[in-house]
């Protein structure tokens, strides 16, 4: 490593000892809307210890209102659930963790550290109205079938939603032959077909075209729309996965930046969000 290199970092880092550090990241966000907290390698305890401490700063002292992570939406939405007390919490938020986390890597999400952040989270949304609890949300694409199941199973909940629940139908059912192994869709798409293409899309232009019909309480709409939003999205990370590498990166950026997007349009224009990612994303 170069001196002139050297002499950059000692100038520019801030070695994260004490709070002090603390207080000069707080400065450094200023009135951001968005802060980036990325992370050197996902599951290092450290990192997620202080991104954890850094974020609470964020929500107590300058009013952030939602956390958005690389995860899956279905899984996280669970634990968004739980901080927000939409959820009866009977169940062990380990058992949770671990129930919704199911698909490797489980430890990314699965530990110790989401587990107290999401416990002291959940203790800070208790003492707010409900319009200012702070969420907890994923905005990855990987879980495509799981996101279609999520569809599907809220549309059946209700009559009126025949229209959308149609198409969703059709959605599942051009999926189903693959075994829901995404990887086999790739393959199949990278060579035969790529009818799923309108379908997914058609699901997401409807549910939105019809947003109006779908409850808010409990996220509900936001939630419908946003696993349609991950189906669509999905279905082209793994059409473009064997075929171009660089493509199927930037569809996935480009998902969770559309995400990010979704969240803060659904909070509000003043909303202010944290974004947990690997720094091969924010950096």
């Amino acid at each position: 490593m170069s001196r002139k290199l050297v002499t950059a970092i000692r100038e520019q880092s801030i070695p994260l000892k004490d709070p002090i550090a603390f207080d000069q990241l707080l400065q450094k966000a200023g009135d951001a809307q968005v802060v980036l907290i990325g992370e050197a390698s996902h599951g290092t305890s450290e990192f997620y210890q202080l991104r954890a401490e850094f974020s609470k700063r964020l929500i107590q002292e300058k009013g952030f209102s939602a956390i958005a992570i690389e995860g899956d939406w279905p899984s996280v939405q669970a634990v968004n659930n739980y901080v927000k007390g939409y959820e009866s919490a009977q169940e062990n938020l380990r058992d949770l963790l671990i129930r919704s986390f199911s698909r490797w890597p489980s430890w990314m999400w699965a530990n110790t550290e989401i587990e107290s952040f999401a416990r002291w989270l959940q203790e800070v949304n208790q003492l707010r109205a409900p319009q200012q609890k702070v969420g907890f949300y994923g905005i990855d694409l990987y879980s495509l079938y799981e996101s279609i199941d999520e569809v599907l199973g809220f549309l059946e909940s209700n009559d009126s939603y025949g229209v959308d629940l149609e198409l969703a139908k059709k959605a599942f059912s051009c999926f189903e032959p693959y075994n829901r192994m995404p990887e086999h869709y790739a393959l199949s798409s990278a060579h035969f077909t790529d009818e799923c293409i309108g379908e997914v899309t058609n699901l997401l232009q409807s549910i939105r075209s019809n947003e109006e019909r779908y409850p808010h309480a409990h996220e509900q709409d936001l939630n419908l729309e946003m696993n349609a939003l991950v189906a669509k999205n999905a279905e082209a990370y793994y059409r473009a996965m064997l075929q171009d590498d660089a493509l199927s990166w930037n569809i996935r950026d480009t998902h969770m930046t559309e995400a990010i997007k979704e969240i803060h349009n659904y909070y509000g224009k003043d909303t202010k969000l944290i974004v947990w990612e690997h720094n091969t994303h924010i950096g």
